[in-house]
């Protein structure tokens, strides 16, 4: 019965491994698996009405997801800029990591669906690096995925895990934390390989870079929600780096107008949250169809800020023309990235509504006992490497923590963990590999290599996140 309660998520896995499917159409008949599985073999009796109200729970809990996702690639479009002619050519390492561990997670985390991999990409071809040495080392800029988007994947999976979003914040923060110890060391190997190797200056103060952003990084998700708090870290950060490197030149007017979207997008999100008048005006308007479930109030969501500042940045540029541009190039890139988190999530929404995961993780918590945790960063992995989304590597890894009713600080822990290793293996998944090599024309064999390369970088993550899950449990027999 356990492998017939887990056989959507198997179906899932087994299409996309297959190589002969794409993400959208083994979502759609795992989400049809799932509704069959709980209508003929649930531990409790399931209607067809019953599905269709889980089903609209997934949706629900979805759709602000996908308005972030949209917004954020229209807000990206309207907002980017052509590279200046002396940005060509060789660069220092310092430069280098500044592209990928700096200004690719900040857009990141601003716009998400990969988009600061393409920037840090396209900065590192431009460097003159080679096309797999270049994949790999791109992906250093989905290190703060978690605060990805907004942070919209982390707050799907809050609201399927049940555990409260500033409870995820923190943790993942401090996880993050001591990944870095080890990402340090993995990119500069990389860069090394790619002939552009750091400096004596730069493994002092790279160090030193990252000693000031993790603190920023903790800080900031104690005092913001996961939307506001990458950026927060990032931004001082990003800022004092410009200043020490170009100096008074940094102040420049074209650096203005570049960094100009993302300070109107950080001043309206703190405005959002902070500013009493403007969170009642913004939350008047809202709906809840689940009583369950939370409230959503469509003018609060970030959505909001990144299409206003992406429509004002696309018309100052461009006019009506450019809003056309922007607007048309984000249903492209984004529908089917829309489309996949409606089903992925519906289909999580059947699997813990309808009894399935409660049943499957009980099954599972009684044959390994204390050693069940680490099902969850199993899974999330997967699900991130598969999907190329934290938010599908939730929607897969969550509804597996109903079942095990740990203690609420330890499902923190462990809800942290399998975010965090879903989130980084995003970063060498198919649909991120496949991105990358057609914007720089790069070969299959070079996109497979640039794979390879990144082993240490996914199991250093993995790893990390497997003891934090397990960690509370095998402290607690002690």
């Amino acid at each position: 019965m356990v492998l017939v309660w887990v056989s959507p998520v198997l179906l899932f896995l087994a299409l996309m491994a297959s190589g002969r499917v794409n993400s959208l159409p083994a979502s759609f008949v795992a989400t049809l698996a799932s509704g069959l599985v709980a209508a003929t073999a649930a531990p409790m009796p399931v209607s067809v009405a019953d599905l269709a109200r889980h089903f609209g729970a997934g949706l629900w809990i979805a759709l602000p997801a996908t308005m972030v996702i949209l917004a954020g690639l229209f807000f990206a479009r309207a907002a980017e800029r052509q590279a200046a002619a002396d940005d060509v050519g060789p660069v220092s390492h310092d430069t280098l990591a500044t592209r990928c561990l700096i200004i690719g997670p900040f857009i990141e985390t601003a716009t998400g669906f990969g988009v600061g991999y393409v920037v840090a990409l396209s900065g590192v071809v431009r460097a003159g690096v080679g096309h797999s040495q270049a994949l790999a080392l791109a992906a250093f800029s989905q290190f703060l995925v978690p605060w990805g988007a907004l942070g919209i994947g982390t707050r799907i999976s809050s609201e399927v895990s049940g555990v409260p979003l500033t409870a995820l914040g923190w943790r993942l923060a401090l996880i993050t934390a001591l990944w870095s110890i080890v990402l340090l060391q993995l990119f500069w190997r990389l860069s090394e390989a790619a002939g552009v190797p750091p400096t004596r200056r730069d493994r002092v103060v790279w160090p030193l870079t990252f000693a000031a952003l993790m603190p920023l990084l903790l800080a900031a998700n104690t005092i913001f929600t996961v939307e506001i708090a990458g950026l927060a870290a990032l931004a001082p950060v990003l800022v004092g780096r410009h200043l020490a490197a170009h100096g008074r030149s940094g102040l420049s007017r074209d650096a203005f107008e570049s960094a100009l979207p993302y300070a109107c997008l950080i001043v309206a999100l703190a405005a959002m949250r902070f500013v009493p008048l403007a969170t009642s005006l913004l939350e008047a308007w809202s709906f809840r169809p689940y009583p369950e479930l939370a409230r959503f109030a469509p003018l609060a969501s970030p959505a909001l800020p990144l299409i206003m500042i992406g429509l004002g940045m696309a018309a100052r540029r461009g006019g009506l023309s450019a809003v056309r541009r922007a607007g048309q190039q984000m249903m492209v890139g984004g529908w089917r990235a829309a489309t996949l988190t409606f089903l992925l999530v519906g289909m999580a929404a059947i699997m813990v509504r309808s009894g399935l995961s409660a049943a499957l993780m009980g099954e599972f918590t009684r044959t390994v006992g204390n050693l069940s945790p680490i099902a969850l960063p199993v899974v999330g992995a997967v699900g991130g490497y598969l999907t190329g989304s934290n938010a599908g590597a939730g929607a897969l890894s969550m509804p597996l923590l109903a079942g095990m009713s740990p203690e609420p600080a330890h499902a923190a822990w462990i809800a942290a963990a399998a975010i965090f290793a879903g989130s980084a293996m995003t970063a060498l998944s198919p649909v991120r590999v496949t991105m990358g090599t057609g914007l720089i024309g790069a070969s299959v064999a070079e996109g497979r290599r640039a794979t390879m390369r990144l082993i240490s970088f996914a199991l250093s993550a993995w790893g990390i996140a497997a003891l934090v899950a397990l960690a509370p449990m095998l402290l607690e027999r002690r």
